[in-house]
């Protein structure tokens, strides 16, 4: 598949991909130091936002150790349970075995019904069976752990709607 490898090296892409995987690290790395607030996170080609309770120089200090132990090569940092990819594929599969059981119900409310503890059965099957195709799927499209180049500019904290937000901005060094 040269064109996907091609599209998955594109710059821009790469960028994303790159402070997908510090974003997985310093999650990591502040569960390891005791943080127990629950955290969510998303990236961007200039860095990723952090939602949720953390103090902004731990977060700092989490990002740079992330980036340092990525660069010294704990790739398996950049892969996180909790990743948007793993609860789509999940979903996904889910969703599909759900529906799928549903077939030749041609609409009627008691076949549906009789149907629906076969669609839950499927459904969860569905979920556990794609969870690690999900943590696959982040090594080889959604992450790059190889973070060469990659500093930490700044982190600063926001106020929306009453929530902490913290903005972690990077950039390739030149």
């Amino acid at each position: 598949m040269p064109y996907l490898d091609d599209f998955l090296k594109m710059d821009l892409l790469m960028r994303v991909r790159n402070n997908h995987a510090l974003e997985h690290a310093t999650l990591h790395v502040l569960q390891e130091k005791g943080l127990k607030s629950p955290l969510g996170g998303i990236s961007d080609m200039g860095g990723f936002w952090i939602y949720g309770e953390v103090v902004t120089d731990v977060l700092f200090e989490a990002s740079q150790e992330a980036l340092t132990r990525l660069g010294n090569g704990e790739s398996e940092l950049a892969v996180h349970p909790n990743c948007g990819t793993n609860i789509a594929i999940s979903g996904l599969a889910a969703g599909s075995l759900a529906w799928i059981s549903m077939f030749g119900t041609q609409g009627k409310i008691g076949k549906k019904l009789r149907r629906l503890p076969i669609a839950i059965l499927l459904g969860l099957i569905g979920y556990q069976i794609a969870s690690p195709f999900g943590q696959k799927l982040q090594k080889q499209f959604t992450i790059n752990a190889d973070v060469q180049g990659l500093e930490i500019i700044e982190v600063n904290q926001h106020n929306v709607a009453d929530r902490i937000v913290h903005r972690v901005a990077t950039r390739l060094a030149r």
